[in-house]
């Protein structure tokens, strides 16, 4: 661990948590992931050996603990003391820098992770359904993602799961990061035809219910 050489605590506290991908990580946890391929799907463009590197200094730095029945990870009383850091960050981002989001910033697998997190279950419909998202302007291999699902619980597949599509939401990359972002409205979007959805009528009514916006998306951009 690098260290800063002073005594000051904002210092002590960055060299724990300050390193690269370490407040994302700590971020996901936050968020519900605890088992090592959850956290990476989290933050996909970090190492597998790096993010056991990252792990294993947060335990080491009683941040984090590794629960030996089912072999996750699980944020400590410090840990969770971390959360309204994580989030006055988020606030600060979307606040002062969410206009600068380059290219590189859509990721259609970090987007769906993301979305998974936040569709309201209590208005999904109860019985499975399946929604097929597809993105239109990546490659082929990565434009698919499935919600499998019901009321009662949720799974994001990369893969066909081989049931039958209830609804089809096609749209780009961006469109749906900046609405998922509050930067665009969804009602417009699906309005104008830049959401096209597909399916009975009902599911395409609720999908504006049960899709809920980023956690930040409420935040407004700073005037300068």
């Amino acid at each position: 661990m690098k260290t800063y050489g002073q005594f000051c605590s904002i210092a002590k506290a960055l060299e724990v948590i300050g390193e690269r991908w370490t407040p994302l990580i700590i971020r996901e946890l936050i968020c519900g992931s605890s088992r090592f391929n959850e956290i990476h799907r989290g933050v996909p463009r970090i190492s597998p050996a790096l993010l056991t590197k990252r792990l294993n200094d947060l335990v080491n730095a009683d941040v984090i603990t590794r629960n030996k029945a089912t072999g996750g990870y699980e944020l400590t009383p410090a840990g969770w003391e971390l959360k309204p850091v994580v989030e006055s960050l988020g606030v600060w981002g979307q606040r002062w820098v969410r206009g600068q989001i380059g290219e590189q910033d859509f990721d259609p697998e970090i987007l769906m992770w993301d979305m998974r997190r936040r569709i309201d279950l209590s208005v999904f419909p109860g019985q499975q359904t399946c929604v097929c998202f597809e993105f239109t302007d990546v490659p082929d291999k990565q434009s698919l993602f499935w919600l499998l699902g019901s009321s009662s619980g949720l799974e994001l597949c990369i893969t066909d799961p081989k049931f039958e599509v209830d609804l089809y939401v096609t749209t780009d990359v961006r469109t749906l990061t900046l609405v998922w972002n509050g930067d665009l409205r969804l009602a417009k979007k699906i309005s104008d035809g830049a959401i096209d959805l597909h399916g009975p009528k009902h599911l395409q009514t609720a999908f504006q219910s049960w899709l809920q916006l980023g956690l930040f998306a409420g935040v407004s951009a700073a005037r300068t």
